[in-house]
C-alpha cells in the first residue's frame, strides 16, 4: 500500500501533522474502516483526501490546534461575513491556501474552550506537568508485522499518562458513554497505550478524555479509560489487524455479504432499545461491526 512518507518506527515528536496523516501506518482510524468493510479501508488508501470535513470535525481540529499552541502559524481568521458563499471569505480563503480559515465568532469559541478546558480542575492539574502535544509513534506489530502509529493529543514527560481532547456536543457522562461505545474511543485508548510501550518500553498507566462542548458555556469534563474498557479496544485492535493481514496476503478487500439477509428489525430494536429511550428522536440505530469475513 502506498501513501506520501515513509516515516520509521520511533518516537517523532516534531513531526507535522500533514506528515503524520499522509504517512505510511495503521491508525485508529484504519482499523475502524475495516471494521466497517475492508474495501472501506482499501478505499481510503486508494483516494486519499477525498473526503469532506464536517463543522464539528473542523472545530475539533482547530481545538487541537489551539491548545498546542499553534492556532497563529496554522489558522487564519478572516471577514466578519454572515454567510460563507460571499465572494468577500472566498477571496480571504484563496489568499490563505493551507490555513484553517475562521471567522472571528468561530476563532473565539475555540479560545473561549481552551481557557475553559485549562480552568478545568482536572485538566489544569495535569497539563501544568511537563509533557508534550502530538507527538507521533510508529511500531511494527509484533503479529502481523503491519506498521501502526499514534499521535496522542498530549503525553507526560515519562510517558504514563495521556490526554485525549474531545470536542462533542453533550459532554455529560451518559452522552459522552454513547458517543464512546459509536466512535470507539476505548479502541483509540488500546491502541496508544500499546503503541506508546511498543515504540519506547514505557507502558502508559492513564487514559484520560478531557471532553468540552463547542458553545457557551463549554462544559468540560474528565473520563478515564478503565482496565476493561482497554482490554476491549485490544481485541478490537488485534481482530482488524488480522482482517488486513489477511486481505494484504490475498489481495481480497471485500465490502458487504453479497448475500440476502433478514432484516430483523424487531432484533436489533431489543439490543438498542435502552438507548433509544434516552433520545428524543432515535432515529436509525448503529449495527454492531460487520464481522462475516473475520471467522
Amino acid at each position: 500500500m502506498s501513501a506520501i512518507r515513509i516515516v520509521e518506527p520511533g518516537v517523532h515528536p516534531e513531526l507535522p501533522n500533514s506528515v503524520y496523516h499522509s504517512s505510511v501506518g495503521v491508525s485508529k482510524t484504519g482499523l475502524c474502516r475495516l471494521d466497517r468493510a475492508p474495501i472501506v479501508f482499501r478505499d481510503a488508501i486508494d483516494h486519499p483526501g477525498e473526503s469532506k470535513k464536517s463543522k464539528s470535525l473542523v472545530t475539533g481540529s482547530v481545538f487541537h490546534i489551539a491548545m498546542e499552541g499553534a492556532f497563529e502559524r496554522e489558522c487564519s481568521v478572516g471577514p466578519d461575513v454572515k454567510d460563507k458563499r460571499q465572494k468577500e471569505w472566498k477571496d480571504f480563503v484563496k489568499a490563505n491556501v493551507g490555513k484553517v480559515c475562521l471567522t472571528p465568532g468561530e476563532a473565539l469559541d475555540v479560545f473561549r474552550m481552551r481557557e475553559s478546558l485549562l480552568s478545568y480542575g482536572p485538566a489544569h492539574d495535569i497539563l501544568a506537568q511537563p509533557g508534550r502535544f502530538e507527538c507521533s509513534f510508529y511500531w511494527n506489530d509484533a503479529e502481523t508485522g503491519e506498521l501502526c502509529k499514534c499521535r496522542p493529543d498530549w503525553i507526560s514527560e515519562h510517558l504514563l499518562t495521556i490526554i485525549d481532547f474531545k470536542t462533542c456536543q453533550d459532554a455529560t457522562e451518559a452522552a459522552f458513554v454513547r458517543a464512546a461505545e459509536r466512535y470507539h474511543y476505548h479502541v483509540s485508548a488500546a491502541m496508544t497505550m500499546d503503541g506508546v510501550h511498543a515504540a519506547t518500553g514505557i507502558r502508559p498507566d492513564r487514559y484520560i478524555f478531557l471532553a468540552i462542548e463547542p458553545h457557551a458555556p463549554y462544559l468540560t469534563a474528565a473520563y478515564e479509560a478503565t482496565a476493561d474498557d482497554i482490554e476491549r479496544g485490544r481485541a478490537f485492535v488485534r481482530r482488524n489487524l488480522a482482517t488486513l493481514k489477511r486481505c494484504v496476503d490475498s489481495g481480497v478487500w471485500p465490502g458487504l455479504p453479497e448475500e440476502i439477509r433478514p432484516l430483523d428489525v424487531s432484533r436489533w430494536r431489543g439490543r438498542h432499545q435502552e438507548e433509544d429511550e434516552g433520545e428524543e428522536n432515535p432515529g436509525v440505530t448503529e449495527e454492531p461491526a460487520n464481522e462475516w469475513w473475520k471467522s
